[in-house]
């Protein structure tokens, strides 16, 4: 007879081997749910893959899907190590579809027969519909000239090619040029029509100071002459500059887009008119007319500003020294302070029109333009956004290099020609999130007054003369200090427009200046929004990343 201890022994031998039965499926559960795990991390990590090569081919926009293949491919090899991922890529309507697939070995597959499984994942990007509006604020000034304005045309070219060929609705991107040295160009074509009566045929824009309202001070000019009057009595078009807008009290319309009301003379534009200089050619790069009269003198050398008008008989004769030295412009009698534009075009036709020497002039080692109203505003009139591509692409290629800098009246025409308002209404409401407000801006040199050591302080600028005093109310200052001063203005400027919307890329090119390095990298939006080109060689890739930076993507998958 068996004993008790014997069948117990029996019994824990028929459960080792029940164990050791039920073992294998266990071990095999267990071995799969391992691969499971491993399968559900390879199908996540080659998704995230995807992704980023779906959204790297829909950035790089019409291209051949042999194109997009290799883009997508490179993306999941170099960036997320998939070097033997199978990748199919297909375009169509602006969306990028991304297919790839990988084989992962299975641990414990090998049991079940299998020692792999395909993984595949499918990922699809386009564009999110977000409107374009980009303003290129070029510089253009004498230093320019060359290897640099050819380098930076082909640059700005590309890019305009670039997002031409995204594929996106004509409306989705404009452009606006700004090309900028001492003064912007905002176009002759904003000006007044003049016939040869001196009858004004057709007004100014409203936000153009046609009647010299402004209290703008004119080192030559007596209050309320009409600059477009004396263009006309030169008989010299206007050629489209205007001077920079001074503070108002708590209105700093030097450095605020505030948009100009004709009810606010404050707020106007007074187009430039460059006084003439004295004889010394040595001393003065723009005499174009015989010296009569009282010197030539500004807010430094006790002269009034060109609004005073401290008489009692309102004839204007000893309000403001320029009413003497109007005679060097032909003025006969008494000088009779006008009400408007052809009150001054009645006035000045029954002037003698005055010997004129409009030939180069050879002050600058650099510039030969001609003398006269119009000199330092030889630069290409500014192309308000538009989606006429080939009208930005050929002025462009028209950009010649001459003047000094002003990064000032750069970035506010810049921002000016992005704003919903006046003087340029083209742009998008500020409100609108569906709209990108983008400037580029390029300078290859330091902010520049034009110091020069004459009785004026300077040559001819968007601020008049420095002893005009509408730098800071300085009349006499050094290089550095106009600089630092103009500095200042241009960093209110761009914190204003960043304010506003406006995201701002900068571009130092082949200036190894440190303050203007650190002034560019505080106007941009971020520190990634700047960029250092010590050579020009550097231009085209680095508009190709500001296009990359620009453009939004969105995955759809």
């Amino acid at each position: 007879m068996r004993t008790l201890t014997t069948l117990l022994n029996d019994i824990s031998g028929n459960f080792g081997v029940a164990f050791a039965i039920l073992a294998v499926p266990a071990m095999l559960a267990g071995g799969l749910a391992v691969d499971y795990v491993g399968l559900s991390v390879q199908r996540s990590e080659l998704q995230n893959a995807a992704d980023a090569a779906a959204l790297a081919v829909a950035r790089e926009g019409n291209i051949s899907e042999a194109e997009a293949r290799k883009v997508a491919y490179q993306m999941l090899s170099a960036n997320y190590g998939f070097s033997a991922a199978e990748v199919s890529v297909s375009m169509k309507d602006g969306v990028a579809d991304v297919q790839a697939s990988i084989d992962v070995p299975l641990v414990f597959g090998g049991f079940m027969g299998r020692k792999s499984m395909p993984v595949a994942v499918d990922a699809e990007a386009t564009f999110a519909y977000t409107k374009y509006e980009i303003a290129l604020v070029l510089d253009t000034t004498g230093s320019m000239a060359g290897g640099k304005l050819v380098s930076l045309q082909n640059a700005v070219v590309g890019l305009v090619d670039d997002m031409a060929a995204l594929g996106l609705e004509k409306e989705q991107i404009k452009f606006a040029l700004v090309p900028y040295a001492g003064f912007v160009n905002i176009g002759p074509t904003h000006g007044p029509e003049i016939n040869g009566a001196g009858k004004v045929t057709k007004r100014a824009a409203r936000w153009l100071d046609q009647d010299a309202k402004s209290p703008i001070p004119q080192s030559d000019l007596p209050a309320g002459l009409s600059r477009f009057a004396m263009f006309k009595h030169l008989n010299v078009k206007w050629p489209g500059c205007v001077e920079t807008r001074m503070p108002n009290g708590n209105k700093h319309y030097d450095v605020n887009d505030i948009a100009p009301d004709p009810d606010d003379e404050h707020s106007l534009f007074a187009p430039s008119f460059a006084p003439d200089e004295p004889d010394t050619p040595w001393a003065y790069p723009n005499s174009y007319l015989p010296d009569e009269g009282v010197p030539i003198a500004g807010k430094g050398k006790g002269a009034k500003s060109r609004n005073d008008d401290d008489d009692d008989d309102d004839d204007g004769d000893d309000a403001d020294p320029a009413v003497e030295r109007m005679e060097r412009y032909g003025k006969t009698g008494k000088y009779k302070k006008p009400k408007n534009t052809d009150d001054a075009m009645a006035m000045v036709m029954k002037w003698k029109k005055p010997e004129t020497d409009f030939s180069p002039s050879r002050f600058y080692s650099n510039k030969s333009d001609p003398k006269g109203p119009g000199f330092g505003c030889e630069i290409e009139p500014l192309v308000p956004l538009t989606n006429d591509f080939t009208t930005v692409k050929s002025t462009v290629k028209k950009l010649k290099a001459n003047g000094s800098t002003n990064m000032l009246e750069g970035v506010m025409w810049g921002w000016r020609a992005l704003s919903s308002r006046e003087p340029y209404s083209d742009g998008a409401d500020e409100s609108d999130d569906s709209v990108e407000k983008i400037m580029i801006f390029l300078t290859d040199g330091q902010n520049s007054f034009g110091n020069l050591n004459n009785d004026l302080g300077s040559g001819y600028t968007s601020m008049g003369y420095l002893v005009d005093g509408r730098l800071d109310d300085m009349t006499s200052a050094s290089t550095g200090q106009t600089t630092d001063a103009l500095d200042s203005k241009t960093l209110a400027a761009c914190t204003n427009a960043k304010k506003d919307g406006v995201v701002i890329y900068t571009i130092r090119l082949e200036e190894p200046d440190v303050a203007t390095g650190t002034l560019l990298s505080n106007c941009a939006s971020t520190k990634n929004h700047f960029f250092d080109a010590p050579s020009r060689s550097q231009l085209a890739p680095i508009f190709e990343s500001i296009r990359k930076g620009v453009v939004k993507l969105r995955l759809t998958s």
